[in-house]
């Protein structure tokens, strides 16, 4: 089962951002178990922030979690988001100052600040400058050389939506300012699968490899050659294997 958080997807309305926080999302997650009649353990499949969600809620309801996959590990700390700001534009200087032109030091707040303005036109545009670096960070030293140029992106209100929540949350330092995942997780015995892309800059593998180390039963799966997204040549294959063998396992006990 997929579910579309507050404010995504086809959860309607699209980019809400009132009474849409961490808290609020583990509250959703229960109410869809109950709501499916799920009274054994689930098992819970993240990536990036998917990731975040999946190790808050197993914090908090370790009682209904059998087993958790997470690829593109993100625990929503200061350093990362620092890392994802400020850190690579010695990676891709070109990227970050076509993301950083016209705006002040703090790029959260102001993109924040932007995507929220009252002049939809201006919001739409910045959220398009924060998407567009996002996959510029996306690609590298993932894309192919003999790869067609991706199309530049325009300004949408589907765009928009996702920017609007997305800089909600990371504003808010993810609504988990209180409660440090890292060292949190040490608490959690579910079972764990870390899928980790090699290349992933987004996420720093750096992340995962802390993870798993913080995690007691967790086995990390480091792909060298693999970027952030789950849905690449070289993560979606492994992705797949590791959700038959984990579906293989829990149909024999």
């Amino acid at each position: 089962m997929l579910f579309d958080q507050r404010g995504c997807g086809q959860s309607l309305p699209a980019g809400e951002t009132q009474d849409n926080n961490t808290q609020a999302l583990i509250g959703d997650l229960n109410r869809i178990r109950e709501a499916l009649g799920i009274s054994g353990r689930m098992s819970l499949f993240g990536g990036s922030w998917g990731s975040t969600l999946a190790l808050a809620y197993a914090l908090q309801y370790p009682q209904h979690v059998e087993a958790m996959i997470l690829r593109g590990i993100f625990l929503a700390s200061e350093a990362e988001v620092s890392w994802f700001t400020r850190g690579l534009a010695r990676f891709a200087p070109q990227a970050w100052q076509q993301l950083a032109d016209g705006m002040s030091e703090d790029l959260i707040d102001a993109y924040h600040q932007a995507v929220f303005a009252s002049d939809e036109g201006l919001a739409s545009e910045a959220a398009r400058r924060w998407t567009e670096y996002e996959m510029q960070i996306m690609k590298i030293g993932t894309e192919s050389t003999d790869a067609a140029p991706t199309p530049a992106l325009q300004a949408s209100r589907g765009l928009l939506d996702r920017a609007r929540v997305q800089l909600h949350f990371l504003k808010n330092q993810c609504f988990l300012a209180d409660t440090a995942l890292l060292e949190a997780a040490r608490a959690i015995q579910t079972p764990t699968t870390i899928v980790q892309g090699g290349l992933d800059f987004v996420c720093p593998p750096v992340t995962a490899w802390r993870l798993n180390q913080c995690l007691p039963n967790s086995t990390l799966h480091m792909v060298s050659n693999a970027g952030h997204g789950g849905l690449s040549d070289e993560l979606a294959p492994i992705l797949r294997k590791e959700a038959d063998a984990l579906r293989d396992r829990l149909g024999s006990q």
